[in-house]
């Protein structure tokens, strides 16, 4: 789909942010899945927009943790998320996107794989909070700088007007929470944001900003849907691409069934905050189709597209149930009463 030939989107501002003057307030929540979440993201979006005729990028609030950062921000600048598959079958124009990113700024230290955070580990013992035992995950060894490279043209340009881009992370020292691009949090670069969102422990390593460290907003949860629950939407629609209670190959699940019903369990009570608070809700999750296309290794991204195209076919099928009598174009019942 050529997103350039689209008509502009007619908006006015209100707080400095441009919103659409008609139809419901949705919020799109991205969670996170590693590299195969980012492909599984991009054919959801593209099986969604396929089948309502609604455009992702004209959400009120886009959120994303993790691979859902990165989806989330070239989904909020209006490119299509599809065109990321381009960096996991050209290997070198990834490379060249990294050194574009990457162009006058000092590379990250090196850090030994010790341990992201005793005190953030130990409060997970003592709350209890299994999701603060990552404190005693090694610090990764990988750097940012795919992430930078992946996002580069997305975020050459700061944060997006046209929207409210959230991206979850969490302080790698004291593991609170924060959401950077929400009113109230500090402003910080676009291109930090989204890396410091997508720094899984023992995986990446974390990412300074202002003098204090920030790892994965999937500490806290892998989708943070609940954060929109005060935001007043009609309607919230979550992709996450790692939770499931769906079962995939065997030796899959055997490592992964128990943690992918676990964020199953957490989607679910998010979402029912959610709906507590008044919104329709559309929650879309991997089937064993897609399980099977992501394979053991999150991070690998040479079968991308296969992912990619899985998801695209899994999630057209499972729309006309997900949905029901979700309207994603049509203004709600109290905006049509308030016009009457």
């Amino acid at each position: 789909m050529d997103w350039s030939s689209l008509p502009a989107l007619p908006a006015f501002s209100v707080g400095g942010r441009r919103r659409k003057p008609a139809g419901p307030r949705i919020g799109l929540v991205l969670g996170a899945g590693g590299i195969t979440g980012i492909a599984w993201l991009a054919g959801a979006v593209r099986a969604l927009e396929e089948h309502t005729g609604w455009v992702a990028s004209s959400a009120d609030i886009i959120a994303g943790t993790s691979a859902g950062a990165v989806v989330a921000t070239v989904l909020a600048v209006g490119h299509d998320p599809c065109e990321l598959l381009v960096y996991g079958e050209q290997p070198d124009t990834l490379k060249t996107a990294i050194a574009r990113a990457m162009r006058g700024r000092d590379p990250e230290p090196r850090t030994l794989p010790l341990p992201v955070s005793l005190r953030l580990g130990v409060s997970g013992l003592l709350n209890p909070d299994t999701r603060r035992l990552s404190g005693f995950l090694p610090t990764g060894v990988v750097s940012g700088d795919e992430i930078r490279g992946l996002t580069h043209e997305a975020a050459s340009n700061g944060w997006p007007t046209r929207c409210e881009l959230w991206l979850n992370a969490c302080d790698a020292k004291s593991g609170r929470h924060v959401t950077f691009g929400r009113r109230g949090t500090p402003e910080v670069p676009l291109a930090d944001a989204v890396v410091a969102s997508c720094a899984v422990p023992s995986y990446y390593r974390p990412v300074s900003i202002g003098g204090r460290r920030y790892v994965d907003g999937g500490v806290r949860s892998l989708t943070n849907a609940d954060l929109l629950a005060d935001q007043g939407c009609d309607i919230v629609i979550v992709m996450s691409p790692f939770s499931s209670t769906q079962r995939g190959p065997l030796l899959d699940t055997a490592l992964f069934g128990v943690p992918r019903r676990a964020a199953a369990m957490r989607t679910a009570r998010e979402i029912a905050r959610l709906r507590e608070a008044g919104s329709q809700v559309v929650c879309i999750q991997p089937t064993s189709a897609d399980i099977k296309a992501m394979g053991l290794n999150p991070m690998e991204r040479a079968h991308s597209r296969h992912v990619m195209d899985t998801a695209t076919a899994s999630v057209a099928a499972l729309l006309p149930e997900v949905l029901g009598d979700v309207d994603l174009i049509a203004p709600p019942a109290r905006q049509l009463a308030a016009a009457a």
